[in-house]
This record gives C-alpha cells, structure tokens and sequence, in this order.
C-alpha cells in the first residue's frame, strides 16, 4: 500500500467548556484553558491518505488535489478563527480529540470523491500535544 501524506498549519482560538457545568467544575477538568477569553493554538495537521495507484500518472492522488481538499476544509474554515464560534463545534467540547474527529468526519466525502481514504490524521496544538487518528 502506498500513504501519501500532506502538512498544512492553521492558528485558532478556543476556549475549553462544558456549558452544560458549573465555571466551577470547568475550571477543575481544563484548568486555564477554561478560561472565558480563550486562548489560541499554532496547529499542525498532518493528513495521511491511500488510493490506488494510477501507473499511468505515478500517483495516488495529485498533491495540489490533496492540497486543495485540505485548504477548503481546514484551512479555510479554522485558520484565524474561535473554533468555539463555528458551527462544527457548536455543541461539543473543542478538544484536540474532537477537532480530529470533526476534521475526519469534514474529509470524508470530498477523500471519497477523489478516490482516496484517509490512514491517518496527527493534529498538534503545540510541540507537545498531538492526537492520532487511525479510522478503521
């Protein structure tokens, strides 16, 4: 099987909050990033898809393609954005775990359309924190 994988980078704010708890309690499960000003993030994805390959052109799938999948779905409506004020998220947590699970759900059809799949999808808050997503 052969991966290609892309690399794209968007800055969002988020403020980490069950609505459905007291401050509280927000504050004890995401300390500092409960905090009602929010805060922001430098993000990395790292998007890995497979296909089959196409002997005539050599590629799984053209990366400008990829690019531009990753650009209109990501990009485009997270970078410089409060990912608590965008309708993806309205009514959940935006954790790292649940961005990956948005973003995955947003690829899925136009990966479906271009006749690929996604393997993996790594998403970075900072040098420190990243989440993994496998799809089965």
């Amino acid at each position: 099987m052969l991966t290609v994988t892309r690399t794209v980078e968007f800055c969002a704010a988020h403020r980490l909050f069950n609505p459905e708890w007291p401050d509280e309690k927000n504050l004890e499960v995401y300390g500092r990033c409960s905090n009602p000003g929010g805060h922001g993030h430098n993000y990395t994805l790292k998007v890995s898809v497979t296909g089959n390959y196409d002997k005539e052109s050599g590629m799984v799938i053209n990366v400008t393609k990829l690019r531009d999948i990753l650009q209109k779905e990501v990009v485009k409506k997270f970078d410089h954005k409060n990912l608590n004020d965008i309708d993806d998220f309205k009514n959940t947590v935006t954790t790292m775990e649940v961005i990956a699970l948005t973003i995955s759900g947003n690829l899925r059809k136009p990966f479906s359309e271009a006749g690929i799949k996604l393997v993996k999808l790594e998403l970075s808050e900072s040098d420190k924190n990243t989440v993994t997503l496998e799809p089965k």
